[in-house]
């Protein structure tokens, strides 16, 4: 079930637009995925959600209670949209997945006139 946009930053949108394309070409269709990262800040472990059974609260509380640094990617069935949240991830992974580094009009608020002082590194955005 998806709830209203929460969506404001452009780097809200490349970050989507890459998580569900990587997990397309990975999977062959779209599903929900939880990224676990070492203290080095190195991948450790990557979770895929069954493409029809999506993580549930419990599953996720019990990955984000693993690590010190997640991402965790939800889309949404009825739409082309999804839930994100992270912590304590940088820049500079966002970056590598990317294949770009982020700049100022990536936080430009898309929404109003104004943008936001660079990366926040704890975050969730529903991206409808």
């Amino acid at each position: 079930m998806t709830s209203a946009t929460t969506v404001r930053y452009r780097f809200e949108h490349r970050l989507h637009d890459w998580a569900t394309a990587w997990v397309t070409r990975l999977c062959g269709r779209s599903c929900g995925f939880f990224v676990g990262f070492r203290e080095d800040g190195s991948v450790r472990r990557v979770y895929l959600a069954h493409p029809e059974r999506e993580l549930s609260g419990d599953e996720k509380q019990a990955l984000v209670g693993r690590y010190s640094s997640w991402f965790l990617f939800h889309p949404y069935d009825d739409t082309d949209g999804a839930y994100l949240e992270w912590f304590a991830l940088p820049q500079q992974q966002v970056e590598t997945w990317l294949g770009r580094s982020l700049d100022a009009t990536d936080f430009i608020d898309v929404r109003e006139t104004g943008s936001r002082d660079g990366w926040p590194d704890s975050w969730r955005v529903i991206v409808g």
